[in-house]
C-alpha cells in the first residue's frame, strides 16, 4: 500500500534510505541468515504495515520470487508473508498478529511434564506482555520513538504497565522472580533488568519480528501483544486438553492433573482483559480502519480449544467462524477425538477410580464456566469499544458475539461457576 497516513505528507524518511541500501547490499549475497530485518522492521514501525510504499514490497516480493533457497527459509518465509498479507490479498487475523513467527506449541508438546509445560508457557508469556511492559515503560520515560501517535497521558500508562505485571503475576511467580515474594506493586525497571536475563536469543529475535502494525498509533502494540498473549495461552490450553484425552484413553488418572492446568490457565487469561480495558477508544477506532480482513472470529487457538472440548454441531461447524480456520474444521471433519467422548469411554469401562472421575468431570464444568465467562468478557469488552458495530474481517462484530456467547462447552457436562 503506498497511501498516506491520513493528515501527514510523505517525508523522505532514513528508514526509507536504510532500507534499501542494506537491501540492495544484501541482495548480492542472498542468504537467509543475513536478511536485512532491522531496517525492514524500522520502516514498516515508523510508516505502519498499510502504508509501506509499494517499491519497498516489490522489493520483499522478489526475495520470495526470485531466491528460492532463501524464501524457503521458515523464518524468513513467515516474515515475508506477514509482511506481505496486504500485498497478497491474505491479509488476515493471523497474519497480523504475525502467529507463525511465534512458534507457538503443536501436538508434539503433549508429551511435556506438567512442569515443561508451566515453564515453557510462563516464559512465553514473559516474553510477549514484558515486551510489552518494555514498549509502555520506555515510551512513559520519554524513550520509545515506535507508534507515536495518540499516547496515553502519564496516569493511563502507568495503569497499562500495573495491569500488565498484574496479568503476568502468576507466571512470575512460578518462574520464581523475586523467591515468589511479589510486592502489591512491582517496579517496572526492576522487572525488565529480571527479564532479560531470562529470556534466550531466541525469545528476543521472536520478539522482535512479530510486531509488524498497520498504522503508527500507540496503543496498538498493546493491542497485538495482547492478542498474542491470548493465542499463546489457548495454544498451550489445547496441548493440555490433547494430554487429557490421550490419558483418558489410556485410563491414565493424569487427565485430572492435566485438566486443573488448563483450567488455571484459562483463569489466568481472564486477566488480559482488564489490560485490553486500557485501550483509548479513540485510538482503537483510528487504527481500527486498516484493519479489514483480520478478525478475532479467525482464531485457530480458540476453536482448537472449542472443537477439543465436543464436536462442534453441524451449524457451528459450517459458519463463517469456522470456515475461516480450514485446518481445524478438517480435523473435526476426520473424527478428532474429544474430551466429552474420551471421558464417557472411560466411565464406561470403569477403571479410574470413582473419585478421579468425580474430579476430571467437576475440572471439565469448571472449564466450561470458565470458558462461558470469557466470552461474556469478550462480548461486554466488544461492546465497549464497538457499540453494535460490525466487525473487522467481514464479520458481524457484536450481534455475532451475542449470538455465540451460550454455546454449550459440552452436551453431557454442566458448566460450573
Amino acid at each position: 500500500m503506498n497511501s498516506n497516513p491520513p493528515g501527514q505528507m510523505q517525508p523522505e524518511l532514513a528508514e526509507t534510505a536504510a532500507f534499501s541500501q542494506a537491501f540492495e547490499a544484501w541482495e548480492g549475497a542472498a542468504c537467509a541468515a543475513d536478511f536485512p530485518y532491522a531496517p525492514v522492521l524500522a520502516l514498516y514501525q515508523r510508516l505502519g504495515k498499510h502504508f509501506v510504499p509499494e517499491p519497498v514490497t516489490d522489493s520483499l516480493n522478489r526475495v520470495r520470487k526470485d531466491h528460492g533457497p532463501v524464501a524457503r527459509a521458515p523464518r524468513l518465509r513467515a516474515f515475508l508473508d506477514c509482511a506481505l498479507d496486504k500485498r497478497d490479498g491474505r491479509y488476515d487475523y493471523a497474519s497480523y498478529c504475525a502467529l507463525e513467527l511465534l512458534e507457538f506449541p503443536g501436538h508434539q508438546s503433549v508429551a511435556l511434564s506438567p512442569d515443561e509445560v508451566a515453564r515453557q508457557r510462563d516464559l512465553a508469556l514473559l516474553a510477549l506482555l514484558g515486551d510489552l511492559v518494555a514498549f509502555e515503560w520506555h515510551a512513559l520515560q520519554g524513550q520509545e520513538t515506535r507508534l507515536p501517535q495518540m499516547r496515553p497521558d502519564a496516569a493511563l500508562a502507568w495503569k497499562r504497565v500495573q495491569r500488565v505485571l498484574a496479568a503476568m503475576r502468576p507466571s512470575l511467580v512460578r518462574l520464581r522472580w523475586q523467591n515468589d515474594a511479589l510486592p502489591g506493586k512491582i517496579d517496572p525497571q526492576e522487572y525488565l533488568d529480571w527479564r532479560q536475563a531470562m529470556l534466550s536469543d531466541e525469545d528476543r529475535t521472536r520478539m522482535a519480528l512479530s510486531i509488524l502494525p498497520v498504522h503508527v498509533v500507540h496503543d496498538e502494540y498493546m493491542f497485538l501483544r495482547t492478542l498474542q498473549a491470548f493465542e499463546a495461552n489457548f495454544a498451550w490450553i489445547a496441548v493440555l486438553l490433547h494430554g487429557a484425552i490421550q490419558a483418558l484413553d489410556a485410563d491414565d488418572g493424569r487427565a485430572l492433573q492435566k485438566l486443573e492446568q488448563a483450567n488455571t490457565y484459562l483463569r489466568e487469561t481472564a486477566r488480559l482483559f482488564p489490560l485490553l480495558g486500557t485501550m483509548q477508544v479513540a485510538a482503537f477506532h483510528d487504527f481500527r480502519r486498516f484493519t479489514e480482513g483480520a478478525s478475532a472470529i479467525q482464531s485457530a487457538g480458540y476453536k482448537k480449544v472449542e472443537a477439543l472440548c465436543r464436536r462442534p454441531d453441524a451449524e457451528r461447524l459450517n459458519s463463517i467462524a469456522y470456515a475461516a480456520v480450514p485446518a481445524v474444521r478438517a480435523s473435526v471433519q476426520n473424527g478428532q477425538h474429544t474430551l466429552e467422548d474420551a471421558f464417557a469411554q472411560a466411565k464406561e469401562r470403569c477403571c479410574l477410580s470413582a473419585p478421579i472421575l468425580d474430579g476430571i468431570e467437576a475440572e471439565m464444568g469448571h472449564f466450561a464456566g470458565q470458558l462461558l465467562r470469557w466470552r461474556q468478557a469478550h462480548l461486554q469488552l466488544a461492546r465497549r469499544f464497538l457499540g453494535e458495530k460490525g466487525g473487522t474481517g467481514y464479520t458481524e462484530g457484536v450481534p455475532y458475539l451475542a449470538s455465540v456467547k451460550d454455546i454449550p462447552v459440552f452436551q453431557t457436562v454442566v458448566a460450573r461457576s
